[in-house]
């Protein structure tokens, strides 16, 4: 505490408010300056991540997947349906389903939640830019609860911020929020989960832990496997103080049997029954998403269970299921997918787990649980790696839960030279994955759409993270004299679309001379590189308006992060 602080006066019955932040809070008393301090940093994290990923963002649909979900976002807004109706896209992303219209086999969050940013589009004339920011936002928006979360863990104002920076932008965290899938999106809702199971824990409240069901029902609403998360993310509801000082107390739980708390719950009131009315609260409150969902379902095919996905499997000819071991080693230890290779600060994760575990037993557990299912269940699947993506992007929700251990790496023997080094070479591979078009790698490999299947051994014998090296060597020369279109489209002058493949007569093999027709493979990809080369009448948007606005967004970031840390911190 600071000088300034300490001279601060304060109310005895504030600051048992702030010391107690979990404590209830009488009629008369008023939000401390603590939780006004947090407010505005929060606040100021939000803006600030935003916008540098925002600027960052290719600022178009990178990948098929996303045009498909933009296609029925649009439709939503024009025809009041989520339908499909794009004859581009139709052919090899939709499913036909109920009244003979064609949908697709993706679940509704991720175009429910870009309606807003599709509908000011279709006044400004850039809809499909405007989409393309939709995981930008979700991505930032994890950073602020992360904070929040490193507060509960004990952290100061300046170490939450610090090391909520190194989790937005030396982690693939980053890359994946640039993108057009909706992993990002996934990731905000897991941290968002735990972070009310968390406070639920702390201030022995129900409704909280409703809440982060409700988050993982929304998960669930995204693809139906993050029901297996259910058992793991509840876990954080049963949690004592993160700031106990008896570690026999904090980790008594991991010895309680299921019995204990059983014959607890049954026989009266106390911690033990408490708890487990929070969990099963939380477990029973992912319900709501299960019920959408399934309505969603029947609303576009007609069955409460067909989502589509089997049909479309079947109909494209590849298995849902893979090698398991192929699939483990891919996500852990192979050139082309490794998470660690992706995200090198994971290596602090596991080195700060002991750490995390003192502070917060429970939440270690469960982030440890969560892992182990997701990972086993990944490794079973044929498309284990994602494709046609940067990293293991299945794994992007597990990513914020693995950075809260990042702080605790200092109280070991490690010292700063590891931290410094994991951070930095992790940021230069962010760096790489938001250099140049993704798909470049897969089409100068002539890799077949659904060549996962056909090789369950491929990123052991390729890497698009060392492809890009050569990749990025390239972008001083500019694009080959022979791109003459900026896109692969049958338009031209439609800038924001997605990549599309050759044409049927072209052969695969014949990808790397085809692309060489196509400056979008060979230009940097964040928008603010690419968009003033264009003919200022097919540009988007306007560079300087929309750079003057990303500015301005950064410094009101930056003035509530001045803001918030002028208010005083307590213990």
């Amino acid at each position: 505490m600071t000088p300034v602080e300490t001279a601060t006066p304060v109310r005895a019955s504030t600051a048992a408010l702030t010391i107690a932040p979990h404590s209830a809070a009488t009629e008369e008393q008023k939000p401390s300056p603590m939780v006004n301090g947090r407010a505005w940093i929060a606040c100021g994290i939000l803006l600030l991540v935003f916008g540098i990923y925002a600027l960052s963002s290719p600022g178009r649909i990178d990948i098929v997947d996303g045009e498909a979900r933009y296609d029925v976002a649009f439709n939503w807004v024009i025809n009041g349906r989520p339908i499909m109706s794009d004859s581009w896209i139709i052919p090899f992303m939709a499913v036909r389903g109920r009244g003979g219209f064609h949908y697709s086999y993706f679940g509704a969050p991720a175009s429910f939640f870009a309606l807003p940013l599709v509908w000011a589009g279709m006044y400004s004339n850039n809809p499909q830019f405007l989409f393309s920011m939709v995981s930008p936002f979700f991505g930032a928006a994890v950073a602020p609860i992360l904070f929040l979360l490193y507060l509960e863990l004990g952290l100061n104002r300046r170490r939450a911020l610090a090391w909520t920076l190194v989790s937005s932008f030396a982690s693939y965290l980053w890359a994946i929020s640039d993108s057009s899938f909706d992993n990002a999106q996934h990731a905000f809702f897991t941290v968002a989960a735990v972070y009310f199971g968390v406070l639920s824990a702390r201030r022995k409240s129900p409704l909280l832990a409703a809440l982060g069901g409700a988050m993982v029902g929304v998960l669930f609403a995204y693809q139906e496997y993050f029901l297996l998360l259910v058992p793991a993310l509840a876990l954080v509801t049963l949690a004592g103080s993160a700031r106990s000082a008896d570690r026999e107390d904090e980790t008594q739980w991991l010895t309680l049997r299921c019995g204990r708390y059983l014959r607890a719950a049954w026989n009266g009131p106390g911690e033990e029954r408490s708890a487990c009315i929070r969990y099963f609260v939380f477990a029973a409150a992912v319900g709501l998403g299960v019920m959408l969902s399934l309505a969603y379902n029947h609303l576009r095919f007609g069955s409460w269970l067909d989502d589509g996905k089997v049909r479309f499997a079947a109909h494209r000819g590849y298995n849902f299921f893979g090698d398991p071991l192929a699939g483990l080693l891919t996500l852990l230890v192979s050139p082309g997918k490794s998470v660690l290779l992706y995200s090198p600060t994971l290596v602090l994760a596991v080195l700060g787990a002991r750490g995390l575990a003192r502070r917060n037993a429970q939440l270690a557990a469960a982030i440890a649980v969560a892992t182990v299912f997701l990972v086993l269940f990944l490794s079973c699947i044929s498309f284990v790696g994602g494709d046609w993506c940067w990293g293991p992007r299945y794994l992007t929700p597990l990513l914020p839960l693995w950075a809260l251990a990042f702080p605790f790496v200092a109280e070991g023997k490690y010292k700063r030279p590891l931290v410094v080094g994991a951070v930095a070479l992790s940021f230069l591979v962010q760096a790489l994955a938001l250099s140049v078009e993704t798909q470049r790698f897969f089409f100068e490999h002539r890799l077949h759409d659904f060549f996962w299947a056909e090789d369950s051994w491929f990123y052991f014998k390729h890497s698009a993270l060392w492809s890009r090296l050569g990749e990025v060597a390239t972008l001083p020369q500019g694009p080959p004299a022979s791109a003459t279109k900026f896109n692969s489209i049958p338009d031209p002058d439609w800038t924001t679309y997605t990549v599309l493949g050759q044409p049927r007569p072209i052969p695969r093999s014949m990808a790397p001379v085809w692309m060489r027709q196509f400056q979008i493979f060979y230009l940097p990809r964040p928008w603010p590189l690419w968009v003033p080369r264009l003919r200022e009448e097919i540009q988007p948007v306007s560079p300087i308006a929309w750079l003057g606005g990303l500015g301005g967004i950064l410094l009101l970031g930056t003035c509530f992060l001045y803001r918030g840390f002028q208010s005083p911190e307590f213990p």
